[in-house]
């Protein structure tokens, strides 16, 4: 009979290291945190201290649209503002840079400052090289927000058209070649409790903007329907690039609106005197747009443009950092130590604290 195979000591080192590794390994990520992404320069850094401010703008807004999606009964709305409300609420600080968890909705206006320079990286290249570019505003008539979601699905449908259209008469020889940059964007009047959902386009030319001008009015207004007049419709000539795709790629609806929608008073940066923030309106708009890309190109490629997605891994030599809702900043969860020392003007305290509207719009 075969006997039992005996351990050598060799054999038995292999065992002890495998449990030694497993033990080593238990024990580093017990002393370690995983963090992902580049990262945000901790020390002297602007973007910070913006960063900051616009939290402590969406938080305010955020728990308004809480009550108002509670009060609807719309529990996965209540779930998604949730969601950022505790965006970036806890930052990991490593080799002087910061890393945190972000929900990536479009009303957070962190991630969708984050969008807007991705954005900008993805198509300034190529619409810079555009010789005469210009930025065309289509809209139509403004609805109430029960037609709201209608109303955008239906100015969806017909850009497509518009655009089926115009490349099929291309590829007849009949027309020209159209191509360009848009995005969906709506406003709200709180005057006339109506809203205005309308298309930024940046299209290489004036000839092109004028052509997408005339077919946009010709597909709203046709079977007698008037609902896109010309001189709603705007063009103009972009003389900055960068400028000129920044009023494109916005944040789909502004949280801080000019309670006279009639006002042209050009405000300096930073003046919130007269703003509110109509948070049932808000909340209106972001359901309609929820289902909806804001953002696309049309007539060209991008090319590949794709960069690896940045990896995810344990590091030690950390430290943490988490959000304080009564002090604006993030909070050092073993000194106590201010992250940014921020500091809420007079203005915008009064501005979160008693000009956020919550009625039914």
């Amino acid at each position: 009979m075969a006997s039992p195979p005996s351990f050598t000591t060799q054999n038995q080192g292999g065992i002890y290291t495998l449990a030694q590794k497993r033990t080593d390994d238990f024990l580093f990520e017990l002393s370690s945190t995983l963090i992902s992404g580049k990262g945000t320069r901790s020390r002297n850094n602007p973007a910070l201290h913006k960063r900051v401010k616009k939290k402590a703008i969406t938080n305010a807004v955020i728990l308004a649209l809480i009550d108002i999606a509670k009060e609807n009964g719309e529990s996965k709305m209540v779930q998604h503002y949730w969601n950022t409300y505790h965006c970036q609420n806890e930052l990991v600080r490593h080799n002087n840079k910061l890393y945190g968890k972000y929900c990536k909705n479009r009303w957070c206006t962190t991630c969708c400052g984050i969008r807007k320079a991705d954005l900008l990286n993805k198509y300034y290249p190529i619409l810079v090289k555009w010789e005469e570019p210009h930025l065309l505003t289509v809209t139509v008539k403004a609805v109430k927000g029960e037609k709201l979601n209608s109303r955008i699905t239906e100015m969806i449908k017909k850009f497509d058209t518009i655009l089926d259209r115009c490349n099929k008469r291309f590829q007849s020889n009949k027309g020209m070649k159209i191509m360009g940059v848009k995005s969906l964007e709506c406003n709200f009047n709180a005057t006339q409790k109506t809203y205005n959902p309308h298309y930024h386009i940046i299209t290489p030319n004036r000839v092109i903007a004028l052509y997408l001008k005339q077919e946009w009015c010709k597909e709203w207004n046709k079977h007698g329907a008037f609902l896109a007049a010309g001189d709603a419709q705007d063009i103009r000539k972009i003389e900055n690039m960068e400028e000129g795709l920044i009023e494109v790629i916005k944040y789909g609806a502004k949280m801080l609106s000019d309670p006279n929608p009639q006002n042209k008073v050009k405000r300096r940066k930073g003046d919130l005197s007269g703003l509110k923030i109509y948070a049932a309106a808000l909340h209106t708009i972001y359901k309609a747009m929820k289902q909806h890309r804001l953002y696309g190109s049309f007539g060209f490629k991008l090319g590949n443009g794709k960069t690896r997605p940045n990896q995810a891994r344990f590091v030690q030599n950390y430290d943490t950092w988490k959000y304080d809702q009564k002090t604006m900043d993030w909070i050092n969860t073993i000194t106590g130590k201010r992250l940014t020392e921020f500091e809420i003007d007079e203005k915008l305290q009064l501005l979160l604290t008693y000009d956020i509207n919550l009625s039914h719009c």
